[in-house]
C-alpha cells in the first residue's frame, strides 16, 4: 500500500509513465480480443454478432455508469464527513473517486487498485493517511458486503439462477469482509494501520514524505444507525444501476431480459474478477462473463454482449475519467516535488 502511495504521488505523471500506461492498456485490450478470438476457435463461444439495433441504450448504460461514480462519491461523503468529522465537499470527492476509477483501470484487478490515488489525494488535503486508508477501506467493505448478500439472496429465493463458482466466491467474500466490517467499526483496523505505518516510518526515511500522522488519533466511525442505513441503501442503488447497465446493453441488441438477470450477471462478474493479474480483469473478464451468460444460457449473445460491455466500462472511461486523475495526479507530483525542492 505505501509502495502505491508514493507512486500515486511521483509516477503517474511523469514523462516515460504515460507510455508504460499506454502499454498496459494496449497489452489488456490485446488480451481480452487475443481471449476472445481463442474461446470463438476452440468452440467454446459462438461467433455470433449482431449490431446494436438500438444506440440509444447503449448511450444511457454509459450515464449510469457515470451515476454510479457519483454514488461512490456520496457513500466517501458519509464516511469522511459523518463517520469521521473531516469536511470535504462531495463534488470534491466525486472527482476523487473518477480518478482513482481511473487508476484502477490501468491496475491488476476491476475497479479494484486505485485507492492510492485516493488515500494520497485526501492526505494531501490534511487527511491522516491512517483515517484515509480505514475511509477508503471501509467503503470497499461496505460494497463487497451488499454485493455478496445481493447473490447470496437471489439464490436463497431462487429469484434466478445462480453460477455455483460466483455464489461460493460470495460466501467466502462475505465471511472474510464481515469480520473486516466489525473490526472497522470496533476501531482495530486504524489501530493496525497506525501501527504498521509507524513502524515504516522508523525504517524507511523517505516514506515520511508520503504519511500524515496525527497522535493520538481516534479509530473507528461515529455514524447513527441512520448513516449506517443510508450507506448501505446507496450502496444496494449502485449494484442496481449496474444490473440496469447491463440490461440496457441487451436491450440495445434487442433482447430483452429483466433487471433480475442484469443484477445477477453484473455481480457475479464482479465477484469473477474480484483478483485479476492483468488491468481491467483482462482475459479473465471473458471468461467470465461467457461462464455467467452460458449458465442463464445466454451464451449465443456472449460476443457482442462483451465487447460492448468492454466499451462501456473500459475503453470510455479511460477517455472520460482521464482529466479527473490528471488533475489531482499534478497536484500530488506538485507536493512531490516540493518535498524534494524545498525553498
Amino acid at each position: 500500500m505505501i509502495s502505491q502511495v508514493k507512486l500515486s504521488r511521483r509516477n503517474y505523471v511523469g514523462g516515460e509513465d504515460w507510455r508504460r500506461d499506454a502499454i498496459f492498456i494496449a497489452i489488456s485490450i490485446a488480451v481480452i480480443i487475443a481471449t476472445i478470438i481463442i474461446l470463438i476457435r476452440s468452440g467454446l463461444a459462438g461467433a455470433r454478432y449482431e449490431a446494436p439495433k438500438h444506440p440509444l441504450y447503449l448511450v444511457l448504460s454509459e450515464l449510469i455508469y457515470v451515476t454510479q461514480l457519483s454514488l461512490i462519491g456520496i457513500r466517501l461523503s458519509i464516511i469522511f464527513n459523518r463517520g469521521m468529522g473531516y469536511k470535504i465537499r462531495s463534488t470534491e470527492l466525486i472527482k476523487v473517486v473518477t480518478a482513482q476509477t481511473f487508476a484502477s483501470l490501468l491496475m491488476p484487478g476491476f475497479y479494484i487498485g486505485g485507492e492510492a490515488v485516493s488515500i494520497a489525494y485526501l492526505t494531501f488535503k490534511g487527511l491522516p493517511t491512517t483515517r484515509a486508508t480505514e475511509g477508503i477501506t471501509f467503503r470497499y467493505t461496505v460494497d463487497t458486503i451488499t454485493l455478496t448478500s445481493i447473490v447470496l439472496i437471489l439464490y436463497l429465493f431462487n429469484l434466478v439462477i445462480i453460477p455455483y463458482i460466483a455464489l461460493i466466491i460470495a460466501l467466502i467474500l462475505l465471511m472474510a469482509y464481515a469480520i473486516l466490517f466489525i473490526t472497522i467499526v470496533s476501531a482495530r483496523l486504524g489501530k493496525y494501520i497506525e501501527h504498521m505505518f509507524r513502524f515504516i516510518n522508523s525504517r524507511i526515511k523517505i516514506i515520511r514524505n508520503f504519511i500524515l500522522m496525527n497522535e493520538n488519533e481516534d479509530y473507528g466511525l461515529k455514524l447513527s444507525l441512520v448513516d449506517y442505513f443510508v450507506l448501505f441503501l446507496v450502496s444496494i442503488t449502485q449494484w442496481l444501476l449496474s444490473g440496469l447497465n447491463v440490461m440496457l446493453i441487451f436491450y440495445s441488441f434487442g433482447v430483452h431480459i429483466g433487471i433480475i438477470t442484469g443484477i445477477l450477471i453484473s455481480s457475479s462478474y464482479t465477484i469473477l474478477t474480484y483478483i485479476s493479474v492483468l488491468p481491467g480483469s483482462a482475459g479473465i473478464g471473458e471468461l467470465a462473463n461467457l461462464y455467467v451468460l452460458n449458465s442463464l444460457k445466454l451464451g449465443n449473445y456472449y460476443l457482442a454482449y462483451d465487447i460492448w460491455f468492454r466499451i462501456i466500462t473500459y475503453i470510455v472511461p479511460l477517455i472520460m475519467l482521464m482529466p479527473a486523475f490528471l488533475s489531482i495526479s499534478r497536484k500530488l507530483t506538485m507536493i512531490n516535488t516540493n518535498h524534494r525542492n524545498p525553498q
